[in-house]
């Protein structure tokens, strides 16, 4: 993989300095989560039953919302995030809880400085706008099936590439479907509020098939694939709520796949 440390390092920045204000936020509602709610949505709450004392590793967890979702249900939790402020959020509402996820602050491709080769988990979980952070999605694979039990699974909701074309105030496709290296933008608002940001990030856009073939290539197999045609988080300008948890382009009248939903097993 070649050196992307500029990259990682302003991605890392402007996550940072989302912290404070996603915490904040109704989107991620810290208040309603200290109280009992779930932050996981009915489209993987549909899948992640029979929790209680899997070993799962959450891979890009943001302030951890969801690895402690995954631990209030009986998972024995290992989740990992590239930003200290985030990982110290996460710390800090785990001892709240009371509960005893374990959280690590690296870069993705650095876990195995983390994890010894014999760490194994039932479970690699990966939620909702991660992947378009990483570079090499081969690396990627490679290390989830690396810490796969044998006939564990790999479960993974995400953002569907095909949102990540289209310029979200257009609607017109913008970017490459497929991956045609880094882009480059400035960051002047969070997707969780208006607070204003002026960062620079990096991203790159991973078609299907690109994930799909990477995860082959590691042995893995493809138990479930479901794209969503709709978003469970109101994280767009422009959207209405068609149903309950169900967000959708207010102008954009056809049916477009929102969500990509997969699963593997090793």
């Amino acid at each position: 993989m070649n050196n992307y440390n500029k990259e990682f390092a302003a991605n890392k920045e402007q996550w940072n300095a989302r912290v404070d204000s996603h915490v904040a936020s109704k989107m991620y509602d810290v208040p309603g989560f200290l109280k009992g709610d779930t932050s996981l949505k009915k489209i993987e709450l549909t899948e992640l039953h029979g929790m209680e004392g899997k070993k799962v590793l959450h891979l890009q967890c943001h302030f951890g919302l969801d690895s402690l979702s995954l631990a209030r249900m009986g998972a024995d939790v290992t989740a990992l995030d590239i930003s200290d402020k985030a990982i110290d959020k996460a710390r800090e509402l785990n001892d709240q809880l009371g509960l005893d996820a374990q959280f690590i602050c690296a870069n993705l491709y650095d876990i195995d400085q983390h994890l010894t080769p014999e760490a194994q988990f039932d479970m690699v979980f990966v939620s909702y706008g991660a992947i378009c952070w990483l570079p090499d999605l081969k690396k990627w694979a490679s290390l989830i099936a690396s810490y796969l039990k044998p006939g564990g699974e790999f479960y993974m909701v995400e953002m569907h590439p095909y949102i990540y074309t289209l310029n979200w105030d257009t609607f017109v496709p913008e970017y490459h479907y497929y991956n045609k290296g880094v882009y480059k933008e400035t960051v002047e608002s969070s997707y969780a509020d208006s607070t204003p940001m002026n960062l620079t990030e990096y991203f790159w856009v991973h078609s299907v098939d690109e994930i799909i073939n990477a995860l082959f290539e590691n042995g893995l197999s493809l138990t479930k694939f479901k794209e969503h045609d709709y978003q469970t988080y109101d994280c767009f300008d422009n959207m209405i709520e068609r149903e309950k948890d169900e967000f959708v382009f207010k102008d954009v009248k056809v049916n477009i796949p929102y969500i990509l939903e997969v699963k593997f097993k090793k």
